[in-house]
């Protein structure tokens, strides 16, 4: 079944196909004449296109909108190709000499390839049944000569096209990789200036570069969709940047001035979020012109007056009782805030999304970056509200254990997964919601847990004392000195950022008090996940810097 790019026309070829027979060659007269009448710039309304074919005018009047000349052109192709496939037309039935798809590529000193091509700039054939009862494509001689006639240029230009040599092959990929050299630039933009350099066609110049690419993907020019691919120099800059290096830093090590590396850390910003983009749960008045106005502008629902009083449990640790401080969501306030928390969702996704990795500005950046902080600030409102869920959960259903705050824990993770998930048009209460998924994960959880504890419960004194044991016999060998100048010279190979995140966190060498990772995210403007990543690097070249010894009992 061809594709059409109008309905009007891909509806009119079903009604075609259940027409008469006998009626089939008319209508190939008509799609011809039509063909030798119209151009590309021009648009043709669809009244004139159906009784051009059929020679039958509707009296109603029909509101159909008005089809584009280029288009147009593919479409009376296929329409022709598709109404004589299942039909009789012998070659007899032709009254003028025709020729098959070689024989016209023969004719016309071009490749199959560049007939097939043709046909989206009017080249009609239809089938046929020949002599020997096989059906093939026919080209008529008044179709060919009407179609030379109007493309005389394109016609030279395909006769006189040679088959590209080794040689002109390697020239064209070394002439796209000087342009992205220079500048970034999509393969359609690319294949125009080499095709306008070198004279051969801008399809021969993108066939040449995507067969290069499939032949070298690891050396590969562009990626999925035409855009550049990222080159090993851009990825190790990002690498660079997500470790913590300066821009002046990387300027220096890369030999490029501040504006280029910022290029490049947008250009592979934006590649990171298209590759993993924002999940979010859709509704159909986020498609509304208006939404912006109906979910961002209007105001925030207000809490309930005299909310109700919540019976704090007394055997609750102090971390656990602050969670009571925080009101629960009225219900109104819950449609709100997750209507809010997946538009802004949305937005972002629509925005990345549309982005071009060739023309990132940073002010476009800005804004992704403002959305999702934005979102990012709703989720945690309807955390905190619902936080004392899970501890109610699991002191009901778990009770107290050993190992109820790595329960809880589990539990967080279950609410964070619902919140993605929840979809607030159903009409639900998020607590039921959520107090499903969270109780469905304990269910898993739960039992798996209990069987590791009782099966290795037997041997659990003796592992501790081996490892208490271990532990004394390290420290005795070394001094509190000797480990505090180790791990000292151990940090001399993190940048200044990485130093002042392990001491502040840590609490090491005499700072006043240990800085959460939040803090840190808010004092070096960046995520806790981030300062998270930048502490894991810095250990990490710790250990690789300390003895193995040393290694281990820091490990402990």
């Amino acid at each position: 079944m061809p594709k059409y790019a109008s309905k009007d026309i891909a509806e009119l070829a079903h009604q075609l196909q259940l027409s008469p027979t006998h009626k089939r060659l008319s209508q190939i007269k008509g799609i011809e004449s039509l063909l030798a009448i119209i151009e590309p710039q021009r648009s043709y309304p669809y009244d004139l296109v159906c009784f051009s074919i059929t020679q039958y005018r509707n009296r109603r009047e029909l509101k159909k909108p008005a089809i584009e000349g280029e288009k147009l052109f593919g479409d009376l192709v296929n329409l022709a190709e598709q109404i004589t496939r299942k039909t009789t037309i012998g070659v007899g039935d032709l009254n003028e000499p025709y020729r098959t798809y070689e024989e016209l590529a023969s004719d016309l000193q071009v490749s199959t390839k560049t007939i097939r091509r043709w046909r989206r700039r009017g080249l009609m054939g239809f089938r046929v049944n020949g002599d020997d009862g096989v059906g093939r494509l026919v080209y008529l001689k008044s179709t060919i000569d009407r179609f030379v006639e109007q493309n005389k240029n394109l016609v030279e230009r395909g006769a006189a096209f040679k088959q590209l040599t080794d040689k002109e092959k390697d020239a064209i990929v070394e002439s796209a990789r000087q342009l992205l050299g220079h500048r970034r630039m999509k393969m359609h933009v690319i294949a125009r200036k080499i095709a306008a350099q070198t004279g051969r066609a801008v399809e021969t110049i993108r066939y040449t570069l995507r067969r290069y690419d499939q032949a070298n993907p690891e050396r590969a020019l562009f990626a999925e969709g035409g855009v550049p691919a990222a080159p090993a120099a851009h990825r190790q800059i990002w690498e660079a940047f997500q470790g913590g290096d300066s821009l002046e830093t990387i300027s220096v090590g890369f030999e490029m001035t501040s504006a280029e590396v910022k290029r490049v850390i947008r250009e592979m910003s934006i590649r990171c979020m298209k590759a993993e983009p924002v999940a979010y749960v859709h509704n159909e008045l986020f498609d509304l012109p208006d939404a912006d106005a109906l979910i961002l502008d209007i105001p925030r629902p207000a809490a309930d007056s005299k909310p109700p009083k919540v019976a704090i449990p007394k055997d609750l640790p102090a971390y656990l009782r602050s969670l009571y401080e925080t009101p629960l969501m009225n219900a109104d306030q819950e449609v709100d805030a997750f209507r809010r928390y997946n538009y802004l969702k949305y937005k972002a996704a629509a925005m990345v999304k549309a982005l071009d990795v060739c023309g990132i500005t940073q002010s476009q950046l800005d804004e992704v970056a403002r959305l999702a902080t934005a979102y990012e600030s709703i989720r945690q409102e309807i955390v905190k509200a619902n936080l004392r869920l899970v501890v109610s959960i699991a002191k009901r259903h778990v009770g107290w254990s050993p190992r109820f705050f790595e329960i809880i824990s589990d539990g967080n993770m279950s609410l964070l997964r619902a919140i993605e998930k929840f979809d607030y048009a159903r009409g639900f209460k998020f607590s039921t919601y959520a107090s499903w998924a969270i109780m469905k994960n304990f269910a898993r959880t739960i039992p798996e847990q209990h069987y590791h504890g009782n099966r290795f419960v037997t041997g659990q004194d003796e592992l501790l004392d081996s490892t208490a044991d271990h532990r004394d016999a390290e420290t005795s060998s070394m001094d509190k000195k000797a480990l505090v100048d180790a791990l000292r010279e151990g940090m001399e190979g993190l940048n200044e950022r990485e130093k002042e995140i392990v001491t502040s966190h840590f609490g090491l060498f005499g700072a006043e008090e240990s800085s959460t990772l939040e803090d840190l995210g808010k004092r070096f403007g960046v995520t806790k996940e981030r300062v998270r990543q930048i502490e894991r690097r810095a250990i990490s070249k710790i250990k690789s810097a300390l003895s193995p010894a040393v290694a281990d009992l820091l490990s402990d």
